[in-house]
């Protein structure tokens, strides 16, 4: 009799055991769910921050699962139509080694330059300046303190960011000589172009100005434009010292 009392219970016992480690495996796999959910409003905010440089972008693709989720909705992006958009540009500031610069001077007026800056990366990209940063100066002088900043824009405002498609390219116009006085250069004899205020001064490129340009103290530049008949027409508006 004693034997047969003893059997149950330790068959009860087992069940309770089971029924414990049931519950326990749920409550885990519960627990998991919304800490998964939280990480995504977390990795959300952090993207526009991390857009500022295309280096952090690629190395967080192979982090934590934080980043892994940012490099993944770059990643994305890149092979899908958001990469195409101006939204994604402007989450997506672009690097230096991203775009080429150009400086030519226009046909019609030799006084005029025509900045080009074309994305020859894979996805659209943001500039967060809405014109380059130009001055004017002597390919020769050891001191840059003494350089030409043309006058720009006014009335700027919201915020500074300019969608670059990849393969295409923007337009600023610089005009040396805004109200035709037809002079010397004054020494001043190149033209340096800094595609984007945030990029450091090593990222400056340098070109040299036709012989007979004539350089005046205001000369002019205007904003970005996705043609140059219109960086033409914004350059005429410069009335604002920039620098």
């Amino acid at each position: 009799m004693t034997v047969r009392r003893t059997i149950p219970l330790v068959l009860v016992a087992a069940g309770a055991t089971l029924a414990l480690t049931g519950c326990g495996g749920g409550s885990d796999s519960g627990a998991t769910s919304p800490s998964s959910a939280a990480a995504s409003p977390g990795t959300a905010t952090a993207t526009p921050g991390s857009g500022g440089s295309g280096a952090a972008k690629g190395s967080g693709g192979s982090g934590s699962s934080a980043a892994s989720n940012s490099g993944g909705t770059a990643g994305t992006g890149t092979s899908g139509k958001d990469a195409t958009s101006d939204s994604y540009a402007y989450k997506h500031l672009c690097t230096a080694g991203q775009l080429a610069i150009s400086v030519k001077e226009l046909d019609s007026n030799p006084d005029q330059y025509v900045i080009a800056v074309a994305n020859h990366g894979k996805a659209a990209c943001g500039l967060s300046s809405y014109y380059p940063v130009v001055d004017l100066g002597s390919k020769n002088a050891a001191d840059r303190s003494h350089d030409i900043h043309p006058q720009v824009p006014g009335g700027l405002g919201g915020a500074p960011a300019v969608p670059v498609h990849a393969g295409r390219t923007v337009y600023a116009v610089l005009d040396t000589d805004p109200n035709g006085a037809k002079g010397s250069n004054g020494g001043f004899d190149e033209i340096n172009v800094l595609a984007d205020k945030r990029f450091p001064n090593a990222d400056t490129h340098n070109f040299p100005m036709n012989e007979g340009a004539t350089v005046v103290q205001h000369p002019k530049l205007g904003l970005y434009r996705d043609s140059i008949s219109e960086a033409v027409s914004s350059m005429r508006t410069a009335d604002t010292n920039g620098g």
